[in-house]
Parts: C-alpha cells; structure tokens; sequence
C-alpha cells in the first residue's frame, strides 16, 4: 500500500508445485546473516535489485491488480477490490491453492470473509483451497511481497525492476475511489 499515491497493490506467484522447493532455496539463498526473511520495505535500492535479478532468473508467472485513485480512508474498501479481481484472475487459472500472507486474527476474518462471499456469489470455485500463513514459515509468501513492491514502484514511475520481469506478469488496474 502506497497511501500518499492512492495505491493498493496485491500480488500472487503462480508456484507450479514441482518448482516450490526451487523456488524455496533460491529464496534462502538471497537472505542476508541473521535476516529471517526477505521484505520489501526493509531492502535497500542495491539489494532490491539483486534480489530481482535473482527472481528474472525464475521465470515467474505473476499475476498483481493495482488499485488505484485509494482514499486514505478507504483502504478496506481498496483491498476488498483488489482481492475480487485477483481471485478472479486466479479461478480463471485454475489455480488450485491460495496461500495469503496472514494479517493477524481480525484481518484473516476479513479475508476469510471475503473468500466466502466470492464463493457465495459463484465467483470462486469451491475446490479452490484458500488459507493463511506465516511468511516466517514459507518463503513462497516473500514473493508476493516482493513483487507487490516492484509493481507499486513501476505504478509511481520507477519501471526499471518491473522491466526485469516484465515478460510473466500480468498486471490488472482497477480505480478504488
């Protein structure tokens, strides 16, 4: 979330389960002494590049939604958007397992009851298993973050480390206002 932009970005890597533990250990591989995990916000501009040149070698299939026009005091609102079109984005896939990053008890619910309105209205497929982890227990959870990061910046003008990317990831813009 960039709120001084009115932005709200999510974002999923399409893991194909035969590539997770590649994915896993390439992502190891990129932490620092004493780092427990890769998070955007905490990286420096020459570290964020390394860590995409890393993920370009993946070859990662990427799907992201950029809300944009986000109130300051709508970022709920802003979320729940960004989520119906990702979920979509993701059924249409077929994507068989959703793992979200966890928000703590109160916004799991929410997300919880997000999915469960999704599948309510016939817009998720009930075999779709959706659940929360913590990114300190799955590596695979560093790389929505990470590209979520990348997406928000090249949605401000600093396109240079999407460019690296570019070519697995779909990204869908929607206003929020």
């Amino acid at each position: 979330m960039r709120v001084g932009a009115g932005l709200y970005v999510l974002a999923a890597a399409v893991v194909p389960n035969h590539q997770a533990g590649t994915y896993r250990a390439a992502l190891r591989a990129l932490l620092l002494p004493r780092q427990p995990r890769l998070h955007w916000r905490d990286e420096k501009p020459k570290r964020r590049l390394e860590i995409v040149y890393a993920l370009a070698e993946l070859s990662l299939d990427v799907i992201a939604v950029v809300g944009t026009d986000m109130p300051s005091t709508k970022q709920k609102r802003a979320r729940r958007k960004c989520m119906d079109r990702l979920y979509w984005r993701l059924a249409q896939r077929r994507v068989p397992h959703v793992i979200m990053e966890g928000r703590g008890q109160a916004g799991n619910k929410e997300d919880l009851d997000m999915v469960n309105a999704l599948r309510a209205q016939n817009m998720l497929p009930d075999e779709m298993r959706v659940e929360w982890a913590d990114p300190l227990c799955d590596e695979l959870l560093w790389l929505p973050d990470i590209l979520a990061g990348v997406i928000a910046a090249a949605a401000t003008g600093e396109t240079a480390l999407l460019g690296l990317l570019e070519e697995g990831v779909i990204v869908d813009r929607l206003r929020c206002d």
